[in-house]
């Protein structure tokens, strides 16, 4: 008799069907018990783990059919059960599929930007085991999903379960398929055994013989809810709508009932729409369910079959085989006959039943979410991290990432986690806290809703490697904050409050400059040692106080009961007494200037009438023009100074009204106890109006150097009493009016005097002195003298008086008395008169008779020779003319020169007649014109080298039409110089045609050609010229003269 169950494993025909139990269902791990006989007692239970085994289900009956199917899984139990009544050996193998051992292995894993194929790819590739994916919808990219203490089965389940996707086993002989799912397309006919099977039932079922039908349906239908809704949040779109809600069409009057679900599990309105329609789809996939049993061998979960003769017609359908139950027994020994006779009669043939679950196809199959989602227990620490070479890594919102303790995968780098929200202390809209953990730090981290998809930072903690900003619990009493430089390191910044009694302090301080602003106790913080008490800010830079609205620096003590921060009451008490008592000089500084106008008025006007009558007397004596119109010009003007003694009064007296209450944005410095303004070097004071300096008691000013004092406008000095002393020690005095007089005027006596040398008084065109009623007396110990032009009058002590001149008048109105012990008149005056005028004739600087050619002339036709003729030197003196450079000839043996400020080529005229030499040397004195570099004037080196290289740049000229004319069949016109030198130019020359760089060829021949004479120079090198045409530069000379060279 054929047998209709075969066991097949690795002992082969050693191991036969007993029976087998068992339940196989849509995204459930099945499980078999298996009942295996054999005649070998010593089978190892370890020797059959992990083997696979397949049980093959002959599908044929009495009434027709064939074919196998094959329930196959891995043998996950396997017990020795005894023996039976036949003394065979019993044994019980339970099969499971080999996604059970996903159930054996638990992690903590993170997966970013995955999708969950990709995931579960992933999480299932390293089990070895081929999956037969038949997805067909778009998924959304997790950008952080974990596994949390999970098995990878439950990760994987939990997983599918949120995405829709569920799984299914094909069965062949010795394996077993995975099959993931996400539709109706994805599932097919069974595939062995009738896929149209009948419904018989009652007396018929029990006349069916050998043949597989169901002879049990129940159909059940349930109330579902029929509408779902969810929502969540997103940080980064704080303000958007993102809920969903969606409904079916109602199968019954109650089907309206809601279930909302939050946190919805999406940031993106489209992730949560597909969401809802998956949860509505898994409820409308149980509402109508059917249960059924029959003596069947081939119904399998995840495959079609279609239901026949059902007395209600609605009922033969498609259905979609959900769960399989199965019941299977079989005496092997007497199917095939065995020699035991009595175990052979006492134990029965064949059976099969299997029990299932079913849903009309038109439903779309989902799984339940019943996979418990991990929570966290509470926060955890961990470690901060970023890219390499960064010590803060952070983005827009100030997230981080960080590296968990227990994720062993992360390479604790910018990818070991999401970014992650940091809780601050106050956080708002461009406003609040911001302290951002950097690498390596220890943070707290939370979960929101316990959630390990949603880290969130909570705080930083210390450890051994992290340490606190200052040493406990030494200084336990201290409380702030202290950073630290990025990137590097290699200072901080730091807010720290001391609360210990007796040294209560605050400091806000950076290292970046030394600068501090310590408040309190005041203390050096190295040593401990008390410094002083109140507040001080100090820096090794620079610094600012900037106030818009106004600024108050005072040492008063202030009444805040009755003032405000603002008020000024000793700044503007003390302004104004000081001020009361300057108005009151300044009235008598008014009246002075009133009288002393009024004095030099009346001195001018006497003045003038004096000058009156000299003008009329020497117009009588016929004086000459420039004298009469010196007289008349008259004395200098009235004293040009203002009225008002103190111009500045009003200006203080505003600056007095803005002191009492700081409320413009003006600055005021008040002390009761004086103020000091020091520096070692310069202070400016400035104003853009006027500036007052006022004392109720003594100002002085000293300087240990210069005193300037400027005026634009007038210069005023009133002393009330006492007197006034000019005196300079050493050195000169000096009263200069520009453009005006000086008055000197005096009460009593007015005295100039020179105790030690001349006094000198000086008149651009007049000199008066008047004695308004007495009389001038002028002495002298030795002589007095009258000198004006060739006319002097000088009288000696010995009593001799000179009278000297060209021509003369003597008018007298009355008598003349001449006395003396005798008088000479000499009668005969000198004829002529008038000094001859010098004619000084000037000289061209190129008049030199031999100096100037025309362009056409000798010094181009010196170069016009057949055969010494070239193109290119053609086409460059035709550029240089273009320019308007000449070319002449200078004087012999002086050399041969370029002068591009004068645009002239000078060449030498001992060259006339020697074609040869005279076309090198035009040939380097248009190198010379041609090359348009400056000078380096920065150093006398410098000017040498410039100057060199400028040489090695003519000669290459020279050798480029050198070769031009050789090439041309004409004489070599370099055959005359040095050697050995032009051995060194030609090499230089050379490798700048290969390399192309002519500057290095410019330096190599400048060095060589710097050794040669140069002409006109009396024998020194081109070295020794351009050094001393260094020395000669005008720059060069104001170097030396401020010793920068």
């Amino acid at each position: 008799m054929t047998r209709s169950f075969i066991a097949h494993s690795a002992l082969g025909e050693r191991l036969k069907f007993r029976s087998m139990t068992g339940q196989e269902r849509i995204s459930a791990l099945f499980e078999h018990r298996v009942r295996l006989i054999s005649d070998m007692p010593n089978i190892q239970p370890r020797s059959m783990l992990g083997e696979d085994m397949s049980i093959e289900v002959n599908l044929a009956t009495e009434l027709g059919g064939a074919g196998s199917r094959f329930l196959s899984g891995q043998v996950t139990r396997f017990a020795y059960i005894g023996k039976d009544d036949g003394d065979m050996c019993v044994y019980e193998a339970t099969l499971r599929p080999w996604l059970w051992y996903a159930t054996r292995r638990s992690d903590f894993r993170i997966f970013q930007f995955k999708t969950a194929p990709q995931i579960l790819q992933e999480v299932l590739a390293p089990y070895g085991f081929a999956i037969d994916a038949r997805l067909t919808g778009s998924y959304r990219t997790w950008d952080y999903c974990v596994q949390y203490s999970e098995s990878d089965f439950s990760f994987a389940s939990r997983l599918m379960e949120q995405e829709g996707i569920y799984y299914f086993f094909s069965h062949a002989q010795g394996s077993h398929q995975l099959v993931l799912c996400d539709g109706a397309d994805s599932h097919t006919e069974l595939p062995a055994g009738p896929v149209r099977v009948s419904y018989h039932a009652g007396v018929l079922a029990a006349q069916i013989l050998e043949q597989d039908f169901i002879d049990s349906w129940s159909h059940s239908e349930d109330i579902a809810s029929g509408n779902f809704a969810a929502d969540d949040y997103d940080f980064r779109k704080p303000n958007a709508e993102i809920d969903t809600m969606r409904q079916q069409p109602a199968g019954h009057s109650r089907d309206s009932f809601e279930i909302y679900d939050w946190p919805g599990g999406y940031t993106e309105l489209a992730d949560g729409e597909n969401y809802a329609r998956l949860r509505l789809e898994q409820l409308a996939g149980r509402r109508e369910l059917v249960s059924a049993e029959g003596n069947l061998r081939h119904m399998a979960p995840g495959y079609l079959f279609e239901l026949a003769r059902h007395p209600n017609a609605q009922e033969n359908r498609r259905y979609l085989i959900e769960a399989v139950t199965y019941d299977f027994q079989e005496n092997a020994l007497r199917v095939i006959g065995a020699a035991d006779a009595a175990y052979s009669e006492s134990t029965s043939s064949t059976s099969y039943r299997q029990s299932f679950e079913v849903l009309p196809d038109s439903a779309t199959y989902r799984p339940a979410r019943v996979t418990p989602r991990p929570r966290t227990t509470g926060p955890q620490t961990a470690v901060v991290v970023g890219p390499a070479g960064e010590e803060i890594h952070t983005d827009q919102y100030g997230r981080i990432k960080v590296q968990f303790h227990w994720d062993r995968y992360g390479k604790r780098d910018e990818n070991s986690s999401c970014w992650i929200r940091v809780s601050q202390t106050w956080a708002g809209s461009n406003y609040g806290a911001m302290h951002i953990p950097r690498i390596g730090q220890e943070v707290i981290v939370d979960f929101l809703n316990g959630d390990p998809d949603h880290p969130i930072v909570t705080g930083c903690v210390y450890n051994a490697a992290q340490m606190p900003p200052w040493e406990l619990p030494r200084h336990k009493t201290q409380t702030g904050f202290q950073t630290h430089w990025s990137k590097g390191g290699g200072g901080k910044h730091m807010l720290r409050f001391e609360d210990s009694r007796g040294t209560e302090h605050i400091e806000l301080s950076t290292d970046h400059g030394n600068t501090h602003l310590h408040m309190g106790y005041l203390m050096n913080q190295g040593s401990g040692v008390q410094r002083s008490y109140g507040f001080e800010l100090r820096t090794n830079e620079w610094g600012s106080i900037r106030a818009d609205k106004g600024l108050l620096l005072t040492t008063y003590t202030q009444d805040f009961a009755q003032k405000t921060s603002r008020d000024n009451p000793d700044g503007h008490e003390q302004m104004g007494a000081t001020l009361a008592q300057s108005n009151a000089l300044m009235q008598a500084a008014g009246q002075a200037v009133a009288a002393t106008k009024s004095l030099v008025s009346a001195m001018a006007q006497g003045k003038n009438q004096t000058l009156s009558g000299l003008v009329q007397g020497v117009q009588s004596l016929g004086g000459v023009p420039q004298a009469v119109a010196a007289l008349a010009a008259g004395g200098s003007p009235e004293a040009g100074v203002s009225d008002d003694p103190d111009p500045a009064m009003a200006d203080a007296q505003q600056m007095l009204d803005l002191s009492r209450k700081i409320d413009k944005p003006v600055v005021s410095i008040v002390s009761p106890e004086g103020q000091t303004m020091i520096s070692p070097r310069p202070i400016v004071v400035s104003s853009g109006q006027s500036v007052s300096m006022r004392s109720v008691s003594a100002l002085t000013m000293t300087t240990g150097a210069q005193l300037t004092q400027l005026a634009a406008k007038g210069m005023l000095t009133q002393v009330s009493e006492g007197g006034q002393i000019n005196v300079v020690s050493d050195g000169d005095i000096v009263s200069h009016a520009s453009a005006g007089a000086i008055n000197l005027v005096s009460k009593t006596d007015a005295s100039i005097t020179s105790t030690a040398a001349n006094a000198n008084l000086t008149g651009q065109k007049s000199v008066v002195i008047q004695a308004a009623e007495q009389d001038v007396f002028v002495t002298a110990k030795t002589s007095i003298s009258l000198i004006c032009g060739k006319s002097s009058i000088v009288l000696l002590a010995d009593g001799t008086v000179k009278i000297n001149g060209v021509k003369g008048l003597v008018n007298f109105t009355d008598n003349l008395d001449q006395r003396g012990g005798k008088i000479f008149l000499n009668c005969d005056a000198p004829i002529g008169g008038g000094d001859p005028e010098m004619e000084v004739a000037t000289l061209e600087e190129d008049a030199h008779p031999a100096a100037v050619l025309a362009p056409a002339a000798a010094a181009e036709e010196a170069m016009d020779q057949p055969g010494v003729r070239s193109p290119t030197l053609d086409r460059q003196l035709a550029q240089i003319r273009r320019e308007g450079w000449k070319l002449r000839f200078g004087p012999a043996k002086g050399g041969s020169s370029a002068s591009e400020r004068k645009k002239t080529i000078t060449l030498d005229s001992s060259l006339k007649g020697r074609p040869l030499a005279f076309n090198a040397a035009a040939a380097h004195e248009v190198g010379h014109a041609l090359d348009k570099r400056e000078m380096d004037t920065s150093s006398r080196q410098a000017y040498i080298n410039s100057g060199l290289r400028a040489e090695g740049s003519a000669q290459i000229n020279e050798i480029r039409v050198q070769r031009e004319i050789l090439a041309n069949g004409g004489p070599d016109i370099l055959a005359n110089e040095n050697s050995h030198h032009m051995a060194i130019y030609n090499r230089a020359y050379d490798e700048a045609l290969r390399t192309g760089n002519f500057e290095r060829a410019e330096q190599t021949i400048g060095a060589v050609y710097g050794t040669n004479k140069a002409s006109g120079t009396g024998g020194k090198t081109y070295y020794e010229m351009y050094g001393e045409r260094y020395d000669d530069l005008p720059l060069t000379k104001l170097k030396k003269f401020f010793g920068i060279e």
